[in-house]
């Protein structure tokens, strides 16, 4: 092994290194030639030299060692000053002498110096093996052997022990599998270059353990030149237990202390992330810096960076040094106000997830210190400027203001503190149960009557301006006050109905929602709307729960049980914003509840022929076909209304009829009966005589397959009080049965104790044997101006319903027909 060093001394300094130990020598470096007292060599270093065309030091050095000094001596100019060149010579019987030469040259033409023995020693096996394994397994530094290709020979056990892994592990591993991907990519390439140029690197580097740790070792690597080949030996030492060494120390990248990038690397992550999105993202970056306790800031600073590297709620993270940290948030775009909101929501989750993550202590001194947020589009469209943005935002942050974020943009900052006055307040109104409740009225529309009402929440501010309803409900979903604020509302309205019913009629109810929206389990909603009915309620059928937000309700799991039992006092339950998705039709199918009510989406600007007619009528008669009730809601026009009446809707809500009211001015609800008769005694008139209006659409109905005798016990039952029984093919109705079709094929005797061996024969006939199959139909669409028509005609009832593409809806009977005459 050699060294060569270049240094600037003069002459009478060169002098200095002549003693009784050192060997004087001249070099001609056009010829290659040197001139050295060989007497004097034998004296110094004890030994005879070998002679190669008058040569006698080259032979006793290594190749490598020749080619280096051949080098120098070659390149070696007056101004290149003192030179310095350490290498090993090999003497005769395994003796070896590490020696220092210092030379330079007047002229360029003759090199002179001085070579002086530093440590003579015996190149036996057995001394250079305890040499290397002493200095190899180093108790207080790691130490790896890496072959020329960078595959990992061995480590010592300093290393293996602080690393986690086993040697058999890593033998033939690339070095490469050690390190942290927390530094840039071209950091590890310019280790590799520097050591291929100067022949070895030190620094500090982060280092992966077995566990995925990341550690930062001080690493020296040394490149190695043998006969036998090219080696490296990397001597690592851990900083893991002196981070006070590696703060705000960059390498590659990364900040050691926090392994987080730095501002460099955060701000090309961000650049590049911004581009990539494109405008499907709201991008922002928020910085922060909490003021750590000095006594714990290394502990608490380590820790925190740690969970920012896997906080799910930031797409970037980094650290700009002196307790600055970086986070890259984004959000959905959105159109109008909201986009506040959404930007709002996006920053609290990134902080709730600190807290819930790394702990109070974190992050009350996050919410102590200072917040800023640039926010891309808004103050800036360069994302390159979003550090510094959030950075000056920060640092203008108010001492007074402790605990507020502030935005670089100043109107964005404006909305957002209006938004944290109005968390505020929404929060101390439910907590105190100061939120206001108004009644907008529910119509049949069977006979135009209010017949329960919706109770909804209504908030007024400080100065008892009216709140944004919508607004503020948002607001209690991110906060997760959802459920109080529903279980505040009910129980205000089970202890108005009372009054209600008192002032007004038995008859009425009262529907209350409980939102699925919250961070309690849907067991837990269910459980505590059953509790509240339970608590509150004198007269659970007059109750009904709209269920908010379903799509968090899972049908084929324990809430259908807590459903049934709510059902079970009575209460109907109902979908609240029913849409046309796969799980709303599910919800139906499992009969788990009562009522549906049609998203206002579907009924605003409802017209007849439009796609969301067609989708309401599908909705609408599917409901029907599977005793679900229907509520049409949202509706504000005569066009909307004559829309959903025309599609055979049971109840309607809307601002036609009446806006939400507070209990004083509840009497106000039926305000709408003047505009109503203007609107029945038009085209609503007939619309309102829809032929589904007199129709019996929960018939218990047969197949072809099922017996006379089970017809029989259906038409004699005192439960259902039926005329006929509608025989149905899947959803296509080939018949019907009544008993007249049923006597004509049983004796008086059959079900007697006289039942006679025919009468038993018979009565296991199938209904496709017996069934009256030329029953007149007629279509949804058609209205009760038909019944007089078809009575003219002389064809008599019963007549089956159907829809458009002939699919089995009801039965009309003699005594629809007498009731629709009865009440006209």
């Amino acid at each position: 092994m050699a060294q060569v060093q270049g240094s600037s001394t003069s002459s009478p300094e060169l002098s200095r290194y002549s003693s009784h130990l050192s060997i004087e020598w001249r070099w001609d470096i056009a010829k290659h030639r040197l001139d050295i007292d060989e007497a004097r060599c034998r004296q110094v270093l004890n030994a005879d030299l070998p002679s190669l065309t008058g040569n006698v030091l080259l032979p006793c050095m290594s190749y490598h060692d020749q080619t280096i000094l051949l080098d120098k001596l070659t390149n070696l100019k007056p101004q290149s000053g003192l030179q310095r060149f350490n290498c090993c010579l090999r003497l005769e019987s395994d003796q070896c002498c590490y020696v220092e030469m210092k030379f330079r040259t007047d002229d360029g033409k003759l090199a002179f110096g001085h070579l002086t023995p530093l440590f003579f020693f015996q190149a036996t096996a057995l001394s250079i093996g305890a040499l290397f394994g002493q200095l190899f397994n180093n108790a207080h530094h790691g130490v790896l052997l890496i072959d020329a290709e960078r595959s990992i020979i061995v480590c010592n056990d300093n290393f293996l022990s602080l690393s986690g892994y086993a040697n058999s592990e890593l033998k033939g591993q690339p070095f490469s599998s050690l390190q942290s991907d927390r530094h840039s990519a071209n950091f590890y390439t310019k280790i590799w270059c520097e050591i291929g140029q100067s022949g070895h690197w030190s620094g500090v580097m982060l280092l992966e353990s077995a566990q995925g740790r990341a550690y930062p070792q001080d690493v020296t690597i040394q490149r190695i030149m043998l006969e036998e080949g090219i080696f490296y030996v990397a001597v690592l030492l851990d900083l893991s237990n002196n981070i006070y060494r590696i703060e705000d120390v960059e390498h590659g990248g990364v900040e050691l202390l926090t392994q987080l990038p730095t501002q460099t690397q955060f701000i090309r992550a961000v650049t590049y992330r911004s581009q990539r999105e494109g405008s499907e993202k709201v991008t922002m970056v928020v910085a922060f810096q909490p003021p750590f306790d000095h006594t714990e800031d290394f502990e608490l600073k380590a820790l925190l960076s740690e969970h920012l590297t896997k906080e799910p709620q930031a797409v970037e993270v980094g650290y700009l040094g002196s307790n600055h940290f970086v986070a890259c948030v984004e959000c959905n775009k959105v159109k109008g106000p909201s986009q506040v909101r959404m930007i709002h929501q996006a920053i609290r989750r990134f902080f709730s997830s600190i807290n819930q993550h790394v702990g109070t202590q974190i992050y009350n001194a996050i919410m102590t210190g200072r917040i800023g947020v640039s926010v891309l589009g808004q103050d800036t469209h360069d994302p390159k400027l979003l550090v510094a943005h959030s950075v000056q935002a920060m640092l203008e942050h108010s001492v007074t203001s402790r605990g507020q974020i502030t935005f670089y943009h100043g109107v964005l900052h404006k909305q957002v503190l209006r938004r944290k006055e109005l968390e505020e307040w929404a929060e101390k109104t439910i907590k105190t149960k100061d939120v206001e409740v108004y009644y907008q009225p529910i119509v049949d529309t069977k006979n135009w009557d209010v017949v329960k009402f919706e109770a909804l929440s209504r908030f007024k501010g400080p100065n008892g301006q009216m709140l944004n309803t919508q607004e503020m409900v948002n607001i209690a979903e991110d906060l997760d006050l959802v459920s109080d604020l529903d279980w505040c509302v009910g129980q205000r309205a089970l202890q108005d109905l009372n009054h209600i019913q008192e002032r007004f009629g038995q008859h009425l109810g009262v529907t209350i929602n409980r939102s699925l929206n919250t961070k309690l389990d849907t067991d837990e909603v269910l459980a505590s709307a059953d509790s509240l009915v339970h608590k509150y309620a004198k007269r659970p059928e007059t109750v009904t729960i709209e269920l908010t937000e379903s799509a968090y309700f899972d049908s084929e799991s324990r809430q259908s049980s807590l459903i049934r039992n709510i059902r079970r006092r009575g209460v109907q339950v109902a979908i609240d914003d029913f849409g046309t998705g796969y799980s709303s039709f599910s919800y139906l199918s499992d009969s788990n509840f009562d009522v549906i009510k049609i998203d206002k989406e579907f009924v605003t600007n409802l017209m007849e022929g439009t796609n969301k007619y067609y989708i309401v009528k599908m909705i609408t008669q599917l409901a029907h076909t599977l005793n679900v009730k229907v509520v049409a809601e949202g509706v504000e026009t005569r066009n909307e209304l004559e829309a959903v009446c025309s599609l055979g809707v049971d109840y309607i809500q809307g601002y036609y009829f009446s806006k939400p009211l507070p209990l004083q001015d509840l009497e106000k609800a039926w305000d709408y009966c003047e505009d109503l008769e203007k609107f029945l005694s038009g085209k609503g008139r007939k619309l309102k005589s829809n032929i589904l209006g007199i129709t019996q659409v929960h018939l218990p109905c047969l197949s072809p397959d099922d017996t006379i005798e089970r017809a029989r016990s259906l038409l004699t039952s005192e439960q259902y009080n039926l005329e006929v029984i509608p025989v149905l093919d899947r959803n296509m109705c080939v018949g019907v049965v009544g008993l007249e079709e049923v006597n004509l094929h049983l004796s008086p005797t059959a079900g007697t104790k006289f039942e006679t061996r025919n009468d038993i024969v018979n009565s296991r006939k199938t209904l496709n044997q017996v069934m009256r199959r030329n029953i007149h139909t007629l279509t949804l669409e058609e209205n009760n101006d038909q019944v007089t028509e078809t009575l003219k005609q002389g064809i008599s009832p019963p007549w089956l319903v159907v829809n458009s593409v002939g699919e089995y809806l009801g039965v009309v009977t003699h005594q629809n027909i007498l009731s629709y005459f009865t009440d006209s």
